[in-house]
């Protein structure tokens, strides 16, 4: 936000048209969190929707937190956190940018590499165009329908299929969390071709894995229902559409949780 625009929104109300405008969002957004019970405006005569001061404050802790991947339930239960004041909030943000920026520069030291070899050379070697070309690349449209077929396809018992459809119907498995698997595999899938599972990145990915699993409330690694869970899980793992996004997953899973 910048400080035209910071001191207009401290010096008046706004209506949700030029909030979401200042803020670079939509109207449709700011109703979503407002359904969500994560931003409530005032109202005044007629319904009107208006935010003042506190409520952008609000919406940057709304907004830092959704960049940093959390969904809507976990930004809920976060902003219900002492330790999750503005000021540690501007802290993630901070590291959260400078990952970003690390990133950048090494995708900066990746193009000017390619220009001294296309200068010095007359060509670009192929390992490197690959490494540029991954740079560039849009990460895949894994859809919601694309995991629900890798789930169906790897159950193969009425067991099986009770223990998944327990875990879809549990308390954490609404359109929210679908969403946000749906998000972290397809991040999952850029992230493998770095084959780095020790990685800055590849953690936080299997943080946020971690997270979703406890949203899920997943039953108790010493049940039938887990076990249930890991057989098809491992299936899942052969699945030419998921298998890079959860080896590398488990991966990082494994570094994080190594001594």
């Amino acid at each position: 936000m910048s400080s035209n625009t910071s001191s207009l929104v401290r010096s008046r109300w706004l209506g949700p048209g030029e909030l979401a405008r200042h803020v670079n969002t939509s109207i449709k957004a700011l109703r979503v969190y407002e359904k969500a019970g994560l931003l409530t405006p005032d109202r005044r005569e007629g319904g009107w929707r208006l935010y003042g001061p506190q409520h952008v404050a609000r919406l940057h802790q709304i907004l830092a937190l959704k960049a940093l991947g959390l969904s809507l339930k976990q930004i809920r239960e976060a902003l219900g956190q002492d330790e999750m004041a503005i000021g540690r909030i501007m802290e993630l943000q901070a590291q959260h940018l400078a990952a970003t920026i690390r990133a950048a520069r090494d995708q900066l030291q990746r193009v000017q590499q390619a220009r001294d070899q296309l200068e010095k050379d007359g060509r670009v070697s192929d390992a490197l165009l690959l490494e540029l070309a991954r740079d560039l690349a849009p990460a895949p449209a894994l859809e919601l329908a694309d995991v629900r077929a890798a789930v169906q396809a790897a159950t193969l018992d009425g067991g099986e299929q009770a223990a998944v459809e327990a875990v879809i119907d549990g308390r954490g498995a609404d359109l929210t969390t679908e969403a946000s698997i749906r998000d972290l595999l397809a991040e999952a899938v850029i992230a493998a071709a770095e084959g780095e599972p020790a990685s800055p990145r590849a953690q936080a990915l299997a943080g946020r894995w971690l997270a979703l699993a406890e949203a899920l409330d997943l039953p108790a690694a010493n049940s039938g229902q887990a076990e249930a869970l890991r057989r098809v899980a491992a299936r899942m793992m052969a699945d030419p559409t998921l298998k890079d996004a959860l080896t590398f997953l488990r991966d990082a899973l494994e570094r994080r949780n190594a001594p």
